[in-house]
Parts: C-alpha cells; sequence; structure tokens
C-alpha cells in the first residue's frame, strides 16, 4: 500500500468536570464524549522526499514543529524503525480552537493511517505513543463514544442508547485550552465560583437525568458576551439542551427525534456572524486505500 486517506473526526464533549490540578501540571478531568461525522481530511503516502516527513497543511498559524500531525508521524516512524518518506496533504473541516479536539484528531488518524500503510498491527504500542503525544488522542485512537477520566488518558467505552442529533454552532473565534486552565486555576482561589449561579442544561439519556455541565462554561462566559447571545438566541428558538464542548469556541445543541432545525439554523446563521453545522455520532476508523 502507497497510499491512504484518512477520514479524522471531530468530538463533542457532553459534559467536562475539572477535578483538580495534578502534580505533573495537568488536570484530573471526567467527561462523556462522542465523535461526530465532522471530518477533516488527511492523505497519507510514501514519498521520494529527502525529509521523512512533509506536509501540505491549510493552516499558516500552526507551524512545522508544533503540528501534531507532523510530531506523530516522526514519533511513529521512529518506533518502528521505518526509514520511509512520508507526505501528508490535509484538508480542514474542523475549525481551529473550536473545542472540537482537530489536532488530537489529526494526530490519531496519522497513527491510524500510517499503520495501515506500514501493515503494523501493534495497538498497545500505538497507544502508547498517544498518550505521549496529548491527552485527548488516545480518545481518538478508540474512536467510540467514552467515558474519559485522568488526565484524558483513560478511556471506558460507554453506549448511549438514545439516537442523538447535534447542530454544532461556530462563532468565528479561537478558544485556548491552556489559557483556559490557567482562568479555571485562579477561579479556586475565589470564595465563590460562579458556577454556583451558572444554569446547566439537562437531557434524558439512556432513560437517566444526565447534566450538560462544563466547568469552562462560567469563564467563556465572562470572557465573550457572544456565548450569552447564541444561549440566548437558542432559548428563542425552543432549543434547550445545549452546551459548550470542551474549552470552547463550539456550542452545541441536542436535537429532539425528527426535530425540523432549518428555520432555528437559518435564524441562526443570518446574525453573518454565526456557522451551523449538523453532525451525527460515528464510531471507528473511516478511510479509503490506494
Amino acid at each position: 500500500m502507497s497510499m491512504i486517506k484518512v477520514f479524522s473526526p471531530a468530538k463533542v464533549n457532553l459534559d467536562l468536570l475539572i477535578n483538580y490540578k495534578r502534580d505533573d501540571c495537568y488536570h484530573d478531568i471526567n467527561s462523556l464524549v462522542q465523535t461526530v461525522n465532522l471530518y477533516d481530511e488527511l492523505v497519507i503516502q510514501k514519498s521520494e522526499n529527502d525529509e521523512n516527513v512533509t506536509i501540505d497543511f491549510p493552516l499558516k498559524s500552526v507551524s512545522y514543529d508544533k503540528n501534531l500531525i507532523v510530531l506523530a508521524a516522526k514519533i511513529f516512524l521512529e518506533a518502528f524503525n521505518i526509514k520511509d518518506s512520508i507526505h501528508i496533504k490535509v484538508k480542514k473541516r474542523i475549525p481551529l480552537g473550536s473545542g472540537l479536539g482537530g489536532g488530537s484528531s489529526n494526530a490519531a488518524a496519522t497513527l491510524i493511517g500510517l499503520s495501515k500503510i506500514f501493515e503494523i498491527d501493534d495497538f498497545s504500542r500505538i497507544l502508547n505513543i498517544a498518550r505521549g503525544l496529548g491527552s485527548d488522542i488516545p480518545f481518538f485512537l478508540f474512536s467510540r463514544t467514552a467515558k474519559i477520566s485522568g488526565r484524558g488518558e483513560v478511556i471506558t467505552p460507554f453506549k448511549i442508547t438514545n439516537k442523538l442529533e447535534y447542530l454544532l454552532i461556530f462563532p468565528g473565534i479561537e478558544s485556548k485550552t491552556n489559557d483556559l486552565y490557567n482562568l479555571w486555576d485562579k477561579d479556586q482561589s475565589k470564595p465563590l465560583k460562579d458556577s454556583a449561579t451558572t444554569k446547566f442544561n439537562r437531557i434524558s439519556l439512556n432513560n437517566e437525568d444526565y447534566i450538560l455541565k462544563n466547568d469552562f462554561t462560567p469563564i467563556l462566559l465572562r470572557q465573550n458576551q457572544i456565548y450569552s447571545s447564541i444561549f440566548e438566541t437558542l432559548d428563542n428558538v425552543g432549543i434547550r439542551s445545549y452546551s459548550i464542548s470542551g474549552s470552547g469556541s463550539t456550542v452545541f445543541c441536542l436535537l429532539e427525534d425528527n426535530y425540523d432545525s432549518s428555520e432555528a439554523e437559518a435564524y441562526i446563521e443570518s446574525s453573518g456572524v454565526l456557522k451551523v453545522v449538523r453532525a451525527e455520532p460515528v464510531e471507528g476508523w473511516h478511510f479509503s486505500i490506494d
């Protein structure tokens, strides 16, 4: 095999609970996460370049040396003593800094794609590479609905019996995870956390009441008025189950069965600021091979 196209999915955090800052400077968290069918595309192929990893990446704000795709590829090739050079071409649909895990998904897609090209069947070793690269990358390797804990590397598959459907609302701003965690750390020294007065929505999940609580929400509401505006708009159009994914900036809505959201989508996008995408949960990796 000389080439593979890997479809790299986004994820949605239905909740995100931050427990404490660990001694290793990461944060201990709990989150219920789903992969959804909003995909970036990575075409990975063997090449004749002198440099072992080259990339065609559309976002110039991400440097070659800090690109998780490049890092994942270089570590993979070194770990399995592969001398071939590879070239990776990326088509981005998952917005940068959107809380949908695009960078982590791309890194996992790179590891999966290379394992197919070079016929390496060693998931445990690839998982160890993923754990060393970033907290969300192990989740994407499994690519299924799961509860994640620890710093994000502990994956417990979780079956949701509901048929879920999402509206993803992009406010067009980039949210930086490290900045949000630093602000959360500062919040812990306050006598009264803003989250004590923040309303969190609920859904029925597996016939049980489930709170769509994200501990970053109070911080994001303080940071930018656009989140309050989005929440108010969703209330006005009758959508009640919504929250923020990860560290933002995407607001997601869970739609009830057979809910026709076309008018709501048009109304939300009529502002000229917000973009809306429909998505559904997916499991497993999808790719095409040449």
